[in-house]
């Protein structure tokens, strides 16, 4: 099959996918496609931007995007400059990799990538009045109501576009996130030399994230308070990893962690290098997630290939994602939570038996898997009918 992508996310400036889950999920999977003898891949770029300087499958045909000359090409080129590469194409299928990308109206061979529909099931948090904002929201329905064949990262994305959108179950295929092979347990000289580098000598609960509303990083904060009154130790420290210091809600959580007396076991160490993550996860006692919705959730399946132990809300998609491989309490119940971290931290088999639950169950997500499920949704939409 000849199969055109829509590439901006690879291309730094686009949106700013770039090292976030969409780019994440473009790199991957424009690597998983190269690897199959049985896709001719066609790449399309913003000829604004620089192409991507590695990574590119050699075999692939690279294109441009018509160019757009306006202040506001983000918008816009939904509207114009991608329908016309779409309808010029002469691939099977032309593929866009996040329906916040997709032109409102396209040809009937295109597949639209769903990751989620935050912004629509959490209204309440993210609306906005602005007229761009309303207009991207237009823009998305659109695309997601106009694609005859749509990708949903799990069957909990599924379930929101056909509940939100009234799109024919049919439509919808669901298709697995996979885990990078940088995530694997790694070696233990190369954890302790990370410990000693961040000063991190005491056993820690982990946090690797946002700190936005979404995140729920405050319910975390209140249960492990929680954790430290049901018996966990007070030498325990609660570690946040990211960029979290620039971020308008900071000043509030450091003020949280010392209402709640955790001023002297908080600590966050900013931004870690893609590479050192594994060496972070590795070291975790405990990996703690306590999102309030996810569309699939990556990090606490990457934290269980590195071999932590996983406590985890239940929010979207996570018990779809993370099955009976984490143990889970419920996102606005932070005493539940503590009383979980409490217990998995004070026992050292349960925190063995939680890492060979994770390392298996991780395993099963592959990108050659995520690849194999695309490749099935195109040809349910070469499917469809006869070439527009």
């Amino acid at each position: 099959m000849r199969i055109a992508l829509d590439a901006r996310p690879l291309q730094l400036g686009f949106r700013e996918h770039v090292g976030r889950g969409i780019g994440r999920y473009a790199v991957e999977l424009v690597s998983a496609l190269g690897r199959r003898d049985d896709i001719a891949l066609e790449l399309w770029f913003e000829s604004r931007l620089e192409l991507p300087k590695s990574g590119l499958p050699a075999t692939a045909t690279l294109r441009h995007f018509p160019p757009f000359d306006d202040s506001k090409r983000k918008l816009t080129g939904s509207l114009f400059t991608t329908p016309v590469a779409a309808f010029s194409s002469r691939a099977d299928v032309f593929h866009f990799l996040a329906h916040g990308d997709a032109p409102a109206f396209m040809p009937r061979r295109c597949v639209v990538t769903v990751h989620d529909l935050i912004l629509e099931v959490m209204a309440d948090r993210y609306a906005s009045r602005s007229l761009k904002y309303r207009v991207g929201r237009w823009l998305e329905t659109s695309a997601v109501r106009n694609a005859r064949t749509l990708i949903a990262d799990s069957g909990v994305t599924r379930d929101d576009i056909v509940r939100l959108h009234h799109v024919d179950p049919a439509r919808v295929h669901v298709v697995h996130l996979g885990v990078d092979a940088l995530f694997r347990v790694p070696a233990p000289a190369a954890v302790a030399e990370l410990r000693a580098r961040l000063g991190l000598a005491q056993p820690f609960v982990l946090y690797v994230g946002g700190i936005d509303g979404r995140k729920n990083v405050r319910m975390l904060v209140e249960a492990f308070a929680h954790a430290r009154k049901a018996g966990m130790s007070d030498a325990v420290q609660l570690v946040f990893a990211g960029q979290v210091q620039h971020s308008p809600e900071y000043a509030a959580l450091c003020e949280l962690a010392r209402a709640q007396g955790l001023e002297d076991v908080f600590r966050p160490v900013g931004f870690v290098a893609t590479a050192d993550l594994p060496l972070l996860f590795g070291a975790a006692d405990v990996f703690a997630f306590p999102s309030l919705y996810e569309g699939f959730g990556l990090p606490p399946l990457e934290a269980m290939a590195c071999g932590a132990p996983v406590v985890s809300t239940t929010g979207g998609s996570l018990i779809e994602v993370l099955g009976d491989a984490a143990r889970t309490a419920p996102a606005d119940d932070p005493r539940a939570f503590g009383e979980v971290l409490a217990e998995v931290m004070r026992d050292p088999a349960q925190r063995a038996a939680l890492r060979e639950r994770g390392l298996a169950h991780a395993a099963r997500f592959t990108w050659d898997r995520t690849a194999e499920g695309t490749v099935q949704a195109y040809r349910a939409a070469l499917a469809t009918g006869v070439r527009p």
